[in-house]
C-alpha cells in the first residue's frame, strides 16, 4: 500500500512537471511595448536637450478584493513610471520626495484633479516643465478554474486561466500655466493558463520580479510602455525652458549642464519675464509676457549647470528665460 501511494505521488510530481512546462503565458500590446518587456529596456539615443517632468502619485479609482490589500497601486504606478521615464534618457525626473517640501502629495495625487493655479505653482517650485498625473481606472485579475482535472489516489490537480486588465487615464499639465496638455488612456491585457498550484499574486510585492511574471504584472507593463510612448511623442513639440542663475563680469550662469545635455557651443535668447496674465473670470494664471533682452553662448559645461558669455543685448539678470534659439 505504502509503495503505491508512494508511486502516486512520485507520478503525481511528473505531471506537475510536465504540466508546468505546457503552461502558456500570452499578453496583447502593440510594438511599442516591446521595450517595456525586456528585462533591460533599449530605448533610442537621445541627445537633444532633457526636458524636467515630475510625476504625481496616481489616484486609485479601483477597489479591487482580488489584489493584495499592501499594495499602494497608485504609488507604485508612478514610481515604475518615474523609473522607466528615467530610462529613456530624455527627461530630467524631478525627485518625487521633494514634494513633500512645496505641496501635500494627497491634494493632488488623491483628488484626480488639480486646480491649474496649484499646479503651476507646483511645477514652478519644482523646476519642472511638465507634472504627469493619472487616475487608474482599471486594475482587474480574475482566476478561473478549469473542468480538465487530474486525479491521483483521491487527490486532485485542476488547470486554471488567470486574466488581468490594467487601465489609466494619463494627463500632462503645462507646469508654467497649469494647463492640461494633453491627456490619454493607456490600456493593458494579459492572460495564462496553467496550473492552480502555479504563481499568484498575494503576498507578492507590487513591482517586484515575481510580480512581473504574472498576467497582472505584465498587464501593468504594456500600461507603463503605452505611456511611456504617449509622453513621448506629446513632449517633443514642447520648447526647452532653462533659466539664468545669476551674471557677473559678464558671464551668465545657467541651471541646464551635461545633465540637460547642455553642450559648448550652444546660444541660447534670453528672455525677461513680464507681467502675469491672468483671466478675470476664472482666476486662473494663463501665462507670462516674455521679452527678447539678448542671447548667449555656451563656454563651459558642468554636470548639473554652465556658463557663457553675453553675444547680444543688456539687462541680463537672475530668473530670465532660455530657450534655444
Amino acid at each position: 500500500m505504502k509503495l503505491k501511494l508512494r508511486f502516486s505521488f512520485a507520478l503525481l510530481l511528473v505531471v506537475v512537471f510536465i504540466l508546468s512546462g505546457c503552461a502558456t503565458t500570452t499578453s496583447q500590446g502593440p510594438k511599442e511595448t516591446q521595450a517595456i518587456q525586456k528585462d533591460v529596456p533599449a530605448y533610442p539615443p537621445f541627445t537633444g536637450p532633457k526636458k524636467r517632468i515630475a510625476v504625481i502619485k496616481f489616484e486609485n479609482k479601483v477597489k479591487n478584493p482580488s489584489v493584495d490589500k499592501s499594495w499602494e497601486i497608485g504609488e507604485g504606478l508612478a514610481e515604475m513610471l518615474t523609473t522607466e521615464l528615467f530610462k529613456t534618457n530624455r527627461f530630467i525626473l524631478v525627485e518625487r520626495a521633494a514634494f513633500a517640501d512645496i505641496v501635500k502629495e494627497q491634494e493632488l495625487g488623491q483628488t484626480g484633479l488639480v486646480q491649474q493655479a496649484t499646479a503651476s505653482k507646483t511645477g514652478q517650485a519644482l523646476g519642472a516643465q511638465i507634472l504627469v498625473m493619472g487616475a487608474i481606472t482599471e486594475f482587474k485579475y480574475d482566476a478561473e478554474g478549469g473542468s480538465g482535472g487530474i486525479k491521483f489516489s483521491g487527490v486532485s490537480l485542476g488547470l486554471s486561466s488567470k486574466n488581468a486588465h490594467v487601465a489609466i487615464d494619463l494627463r500632462m499639465i503645462d507646469a508654467n500655466t497649469g494647463q492640461v496638455i494633453e491627456a490619454h488612456r493607456a490600456e493593458g491585457k494579459a492572460s495564462s493558463s496553467g496550473l492552480a498550484i502555479g504563481t499568484e499574486i498575494k503576498g507578492v510585492s507590487f513591482g517586484g520580479d515575481t510580480f512581473k511574471s504574472t498576467p497582472l504584472g505584465q498587464a501593468t507593463r504594456q500600461v507603463i510602455g503605452k505611456a511611456i510612448d504617449f509622453i513621448i511623442k506629446k513632449s517633443e513639440p514642447l520648447p526647452w525652458s532653462g533659466a539664468v542663475v545669476k551674471v557677473e563680469a559678464g558671464k551668465v550662469f545657467i541651471n541646464a549642464g551635461a545633465n540637460c545635455n547642455v553642450k559648448n557651443g550652444d546660444v541660447m535668447t534670453v528672455f525677461s519675464k513680464g507681467e502675469s496674465l491672468v483671466d478675470p473670470t476664472t482666476g486662473i494664471t494663463l501665462g507670462a509676457t516674455l521679452k527678447r533682452t539678448g542671447e548667449i553662448e555656451v563656454e563651459s559645461v558642468e554636470d548639473q549647470f554652465s556658463s557663457g558669455k553675453i553675444i547680444s543685448g543688456t539687462g541680463l539678470k537672475r530668473g530670465d528665460v532660455l530657450k534655444y534659439r
